[in-house]
């Protein structure tokens, strides 16, 4: 433990699923080891250095997907370089996304494993998972269109663009981004693991200075990108209900 190297399998595991140099080595245990390698880093903060990266929205949001694939379900990714047409500004420029319909079933996994009518505990429990998805609230603002449409953003949530059907995606790699950074910040405070060589070699973009904003994404009124798994499509006459 000395050595703590779940810092570094955290940084290797992140760079793997951001860095499109890492692209080779990716594979299907890629995202997988990413968030369980980000749940044990949360952790032994927490206990060897009382370092609490636990109450951050990204942390929130991401565990809600990592518990869901670890207990639940699949959870496949696709990674995308953006495609930014005019008059649009993205502040990234790669995504990393899921299903909507993964990130739904996670949040609803969430809820239906705290609140349960009829114990004891329901109102402390309901009290408790309404504090979580506020704070989520506070990096992902269509959380508030999700609850209330549970049911089909369950149910593979489509839209016909143009005439042809997409499944809605649901982009994580703001929140590993902003996650990363905040680490980063944490990590160069604690004196036995500033020195390790994965976080000296960390350049300047590394600090939540530099984190993405919740809006992430500037647009002219007839230009509304559209996250879905081929990518970001921007539809140019008719977005309708894929029945």
């Amino acid at each position: 433990m000395k050595n703590h190297t779940f810092i570094d399998r955290y940084y290797h595991s992140q760079q793997e699923l951001l860095d499109f140099r890492n692209s080779e080595d990716r594979d299907i245990n890629t995202l997988y080891s990413y968030l369980n390698n980000l749940h044990s880093l949360a952790d032994k903060l927490k206990d060897l250095f009382d370092c609490n990266i636990k109450n951050s929205p990204e942390f929130k949001i991401l565990r809600l997907i990592r518990n869901y694939f670890h207990h639940v379900g699949d959870v496949d990714e696709v990674r995308l370089i953006a495609t930014v047409e005019e008059n649009v500004i993205m502040s990234h420029t790669q995504h990393v996304i899921i299903p909507l319909e993964t990130f739904a079933k996670s949040v609803k996994s969430f809820i239906d494993n705290n609140v349960v009518e009829g114990r004891k505990d329901y109102k402390r429990k309901m009290d408790f998972v309404s504090k979580e998805l506020a704070t989520i609230t506070e990096c992902f603002s269509y959380l508030n269109d999700i609850l209330p449409n549970m049911e089909m953003c369950c149910n593979k949530p489509s839209l016909k663009l143009d005439g042809k059907v997409y499944e809605l995606g649901f982009d994580m790699f703001k929140f590993v981004y902003n996650i990363t950074n905040l680490i980063s910040d944490h990590c160069r405070t604690i004196e036995e693991i500033s020195c390790k060589a994965v976080i000296q070699e960390l350049d300047e973009s590394y600090t939540v200075g530099n984190n993405i904003g919740k809006i992430d994404m500037w647009h002219s009124a007839d230009k509304m990108p559209i996250t879905t798994m081929e990518g970001m499509i921007y539809a140019k006459e008719k977005i309708e209900l894929a029945t």
